[in-house]
């Protein structure tokens, strides 16, 4: 028998895993996940999760409300990375989360929702707890003091791209200072928006205001922003204004390097990424801050 029910979706994956068995043997690595992997059991069930699938290094919890999910996720990541008989060096963790309907059937949990959220999993970088707008919104007033916009995904299949929120589960993380306050609205997020752009190359500062775009960006000299580097392709990107934000989009061969205010970089190949706040960029090659050719922007 089948049955639906509305869960808070978390899917936690260790990082680290095949380095460390390189390094230190597979035994030693196998001894590591596990200790590991019942540290994630315990922080699911302390706030009465329920385990679904555990697959290697990977766990699947289910919870009834989206604060115990939230409060599992920041204890995971906390005993991982904290916790003395559990850390090592080189293992992490990374969290997605979704709230939807979970489909029950024969012992096993499936549906959109989970899929969901393990995509959002796989845009998080290690340390990281990333959750859809509408895990949220399901959130207390607590919970989303946590919170702050980290980027929009687009989903294959899916007529609307997920905005994703960013987790702020370490106090003591430098980058944690600039936690978002506000209340989260049906719309867009505010701290999304953003109708001006500035970019620096080399020293000369642009202004770009969202009539102006789009901007192309690329080693040809037809490009309004011209990159002269050679990983750069002719036509390497270009930036758009879209529903009151700002997104680079990769048209290259070598892939664009973002790396926002927060510290967190992402290789966008074929795809595009919102830019909020400040950081810098560089065609098909690491975004250096003192580069030659890294593109630093700032939005407002």
């Amino acid at each position: 028998m089948s049955t639906i029910a509305i869960h808070a979706v978390c899917f936690a994956t260790l990082k680290g895993i095949e380095d460390i068995a390189l390094e230190q043997g597979q035994e030693t690595s196998l001894q590591i996940q596990q200790r590991a992997l019942d540290c994630l059991f315990e922080a699911c069930r302390e706030y009465d999760g329920e385990i679904g699938n555990v697959v290697g290094g990977e766990i699947l919890c289910l919870f009834a409300h989206a604060d115990a999910a939230l409060s599992a996720a920041c204890r995971m990541q906390h005993d991982i990375h904290e916790a003395t008989a559990v850390k090592y060096p080189g293992l992490s963790l990374v969290v997605g989360m979704h709230i939807g309907a979970v489909h029950h059937k024969d012992g096993e949990v499936f549906g959109d929702s989970i899929n969901t959220a393990a995509r959002v999993k796989s845009e998080a970088q290690p340390g990281q707890i990333l959750m859809t707008r509408e895990m949220s919104e399901a959130l207390n007033d607590q919970g989303t003091q946590l919170l702050k916009p980290f980027d929009r995904l687009k989903v294959k299949g899916k007529t609307r791209a997920l905005t994703l929120m960013q987790v702020t589960w370490n106090p003591a993380d430098p980058n944690s200072t600039s936690v978002m306050t506000s209340v989260i609205n049906s719309g867009y997020l505010k701290e999304l928006a953003a109708d001006v752009l500035e970019l620096t190359l080399a020293g000369e500062r642009r202004v770009i205001n969202s009539g102006m775009t789009p901007v192309t960006v690329g080693r040809s000299r037809d490009c309004e922003l011209h990159v002269r580097s050679p990983t750069a392709s002719r036509l390497h990107c270009r930036i758009d204004h879209r529903r009151g934000k700002f997104v680079l989009i990769d048209e290259s061969t070598n892939g664009t390097h973002l790396i926002r205010s927060d510290g967190s970089e992402t290789i966008l190949r074929r795809e595009e990424a919102v830019l909020t706040g400040s950081g810098t960029f560089a065609l098909g090659e690491p975004a250096q801050p003192g580069g030659r050719w890294t593109v630093h922007f700032a939005t407002r």
